[in-house]
């Protein structure tokens, strides 16, 4: 009884090899980051829309490489500044490793929020290359954006019925931020929430030398 049970296993076992060998396995290899940047991509550019454990997505606003910031602009409105350390900060692409200088504007991505301790970003996951979004795998220039100013500051006067807050830099002379009617929920929050001596870090535009239209609060207020 045994050594029929065991013939028949063996059995299985063998016609279960033999049509693995006959029908194998395909494995998809996903184009590489530099490919579809390139147009060099074959088929249809794979998406990574997974989030892992406590990550936040977002899409690339601008790379400032003079401040070695990263603007993201997340799923749920609010703007945020990722530091980088050009040594140190890591690109991922489906399992390829790249510099931040790949990064570009409009990419899709993915990252963990940093906790206060930490001073700089240390991965971020590409989920969609910009060029796949647009339709195509060509590389193409983006259209340039308005330039946004980032200001850090104490809050020295608050007045809600204006919706305007005055911010004075480490140095330079006090300015004037003006809160506008259709912000978004999260930056009208903080700003009811701002009190003197608040040290606070906002983007926005300038209207002239004293006056900055805000476009978010970057950073939350800190005593």
């Amino acid at each position: 009884m045994h050594f029929l049970n065991r013939t028949s296993f063996t059995l299985i076992i063998a016609a279960a090899m033999s049509l693995a060998g006959c029908a194998p396995m395909e494995r998809v290899s996903r184009p590489t980051l530099d490919q579809v940047r390139l147009g060099n991509a074959r088929g249809q550019v794979a998406e990574d829309t997974k989030l892992l454990a406590g990550e936040v997505r977002g899409e690339i606003d601008r790379v400032d490489r003079s401040r070695r910031e990263i603007s993201v602009i997340a799923d749920d409105g609010r703007r945020q500044l990722l530091p980088y350390d050009i040594d140190r900060t890591h690109v991922v692409y489906h399992g390829w490793d790249y510099a931040v200088d790949n990064l570009e504007a409009g990419d899709r991505v993915a990252f963990r929020p940093l906790p206060r301790s930490v001073s700089y970003i240390e991965t971020i996951r590409v989920l969609e290359p910009v060029q796949a979004r647009s339709g195509t795998t060509i590389a193409r220039p983006l259209p340039a954006r308005a330039r946004a100013d980032v200001v850090e500051g104490t809050v020295e006067r608050v007045d809600p019925s204006l919706g305007t807050f005055d911010l004075r830099p480490p140095t330079g002379r006090t300015i004037t931020v003006s809160v506008p009617y259709n912000a978004k929920t999260a930056d009208v929050d903080s700003f009811r929430s701002l009190r003197r001596g608040d040290r606070v870090r906002v983007e926005g535009e300038f209207v002239n030398s004293e006056s900055l239209q805000l476009l978010s609060f970057i950073s939350p207020r800190d005593r």
